[in-house]
């Protein structure tokens, strides 16, 4: 996987979890776990730009 489809589903990711924090708040546990996820590609991402 490249950057930029890293950078695109980083993207699509945010989208699901500001649509689950709108809905949920964002202290509920789905809002949490696709926080999480984003983290794992926002590092993901890091690690392919500084590589």
């Amino acid at each position: 996987m490249n950057k930029e489809e890293i950078q695109t589903e980083m993207e699509r990711q945010r989208r699901i979890l500001y649509q689950l924090a709108d809905r949920y708040g964002f202290l509920d546990e789905r809002v949490l776990i696709q926080s999480q996820k984003l983290d794992d590609w926002l590092n993901e991402y890091d690690r392919r730009k500084s590589g």
